[in-house]
């Protein structure tokens, strides 16, 4: 008889059962209205042809995330509700703005705010309050939840017909789907009357070609659905369940941290005493732009160009500097080791010194030349790295600051307040108030070109400032009598009668837009048709030159 007992083999574990979700009628809405939204997003781009369209997108984006707030029973807490608050303020400055690079930045961040506002308000947020873990909400927030769940729009869209009246919504979206082509078709063809077609006008521009841009609208909006749908789903079903957390990423911060001391101080010590030596062999160099004085031998353009921008490249590289060092140095305890805040602050004082005379240098330029677009962003620029090397200098007496999340809050803040100052009308009124007082020798009228309709108001007052000089009247120049005018009045009357574009009906309104319009009416001034803009430019400069 065999005694043998048999073997018995582990069975493999059952795996769980997958759970079906299921698609409440909120859901399934949710998703229709995510598809629209990736449509409407697609068609307020880019911004320059329809400002207006964009700052009401991000209206819809609030009011969207406050209207899933309430539906899950969730209460705007302080961050949320100030996030909310940047993008609402943020997407005024569609319209308050000229600038193509201040509403690109602004629309991004107004959309990038709604979209954390909804993550930290469904209590998905790492800590609740403003910490250096801020960062790390937002990686989760934009890239790490909706990568989890971007098929699901698809399965919410095909659970419409089982839901209450989904059957009846699916019919009325397939018959809204069907008829937009021949709707828009119809709509080309009775524009041949003007009335009717000034109406169209004043809603939207519309061509027959436009059929085309409106249904690749609708395609490049389908992957934009998916993503704010996924953020949905997942900001709903997947709190705290990715590995992204706080004490991971502590824990992996503490894994960085393996640089001895003495490697720290011998590669740091040689960067500081070359800024030593720059100081020392420079000071009297750069002491000028302080006092006001030019050095010998040197134009005003060249000095506050030459080093301007490696200056601002070393401000950068030491904030990098001391970030490494604060990842990198090995310590034994929570607190930072005295040599990390010891470089820290070496570090961040010599660079608060190389900003204030990248800084003098270009108020002495502007000073001398007065205002333009990059001279204001590269000083906007240096007002941010020195406030963010400020917060380092406190950051080492203050153990507790909140680094990284205060920053970033003084970076969006002073942002905001770029975009909301009309930044483009402010540069223009500031250079021709310096002119008319005479601190200005002339004004550069062909940068009004880059300022754009903003700098009509001032351009309107120049104009008449140069006719109380010279006794002209802008209101009474014609083609006929502009060729025989020259210098800067003659730059100034072009720049104002050359014929505008009327834009992208009414989403292409703008403040700076109504009050070019409001300028040039009050001062008598009716821009040139087409067809005397060219027989003037043949006449005068033998070809078309037209830069609306």
């Amino acid at each position: 008889m065999d005694t043998r007992i048999p073997t018995v083999r582990p069975t493999a574990p059952t795996p769980p059962p997958i759970v079906k979700r299921e698609y409440t009628t909120r859901d399934v809405a949710t998703a229709w209205i995510c598809f629209a939204v990736g449509y409407l997003f697609c068609r307020v781009v880019p911004l320059g042809d329809s400002p207006l369209g964009g700052m009401l997108f991000i209206w819809l984006l609030i009011a969207g995330v406050l209207v899933l707030l309430r539906l899950r029973q969730r209460r705007l807490s302080l961050l949320p509700a100030v996030a909310l608050g940047v993008a609402a303020a943020m997407s005024a400055s569609l319209i308050l703005t000229a600038n193509p690079t201040v509403r690109f930045f602004a629309y991004a961040l107004s959309i990038i705010a709604c979209l954390y506002a909804l993550y930290a308000a469904t209590g998905n947020g790492l800590t609740g309050r403003l910490s250096d873990a801020l960062p790390l909400d937002f990686l989760r927030a934009l890239f790490v939840l909706p990568s989890t769940s971007l098929e699901h729009i698809f399965h919410a869209v095909a659970a419409t017909r089982n839901k209450k009246g989904g059957g009846v919504l699916l019919k009325v979206l397939l018959g809204l789907a069907v008829t937009l082509i021949p709707t828009l078709v119809i709509a080309s063809q009775l524009s041949y009357d003007a009335d009717f077609a000034a109406v169209l006008d004043r809603l939207f521009t519309f061509e027959p070609l436009q059929i085309f841009s409106h249904i690749g609208s609708l395609l490049f909006g389908i992957p934009i659905g998916m993503y704010l749908y996924s953020l949905y789903i997942a900001t709903a079903d997947r709190e705290g369940k990715d590995k992204l957390t706080v004490s991971a990423y502590r824990h992996a911060l503490t894994k960085w941290r393996i640089a001895p001391t003495a490697t720290a101080v011998t590669a740091a010590v040689p960067i500081l005493a070359l800024y030593a030596l720059f100081f020392v062999t420079q000071w009297k160099y750069y002491l000028s732009a302080f006092g006001g004085s030019l050095p010998a031998g040197i134009t005003y353009a060249d000095y506050a160009r030459e080093g301007f921008f490696q200056l601002c490249t070393v401000s950068v590289i030491n904030l990098v500097i001391i970030a490494a060092l604060t990842l990198l140095l090995r310590r034994q305890t929570a607190a930072p080791p005295r040599v990390l805040r010891i470089l820290s602050l070496l570090f961040a004082i010599f660079t608060l010194i190389l900003i204030a005379t990248a800084l003098s240098k270009m108020v002495l330029y502007i000073r001398i030349y007065g205002l333009t677009p990059k001279r204001v962003y590269a000083t906007w620029g240096m007002a941010v790295l020195a406030a963010i090397f400020v917060l380092v200098i406190i950051k080492q007496f203050v153990r507790r600051l909140q680094l990284v999340a205060l920053a970033m809050t003084v970076t969006v803040t002073l942002f905001t307040l770029l975009s909301l100052s009309g930044i483009d009308s402010l540069i223009a009124s500031y250079n021709v108030d310096r002119y008319i007082n005479g601190t200005l020798p002339t004004v550069d009228v062909q940068a009004f070109e880059e300022l754009g309709e903003a700098a009509v108001p001032a351009a309107v007052r120049l104009a008449e400032h140069l006719d109380r000089q010279q006794g002209t009247e802008i209101a009474a120049v014609t083609p006929e009598t502009l060729i025989d005018k020259v210098g800067l009045y003659q730059e100034v009357a072009e720049w104002l009668y050359q014929p505008t574009t009327d834009g992208n009906g009414l989403f292409a309104v703008t403040v700076p837009m109504l009050r070019a319009d409001a300028a040039k009416k009050t001062a008598g001034i009716t821009s040139f048709t087409e067809s005397q803009w060219e027989d003037y430019c043949l006449k005068r400069y033998g070809e078309v030159e037209w830069d609306a």
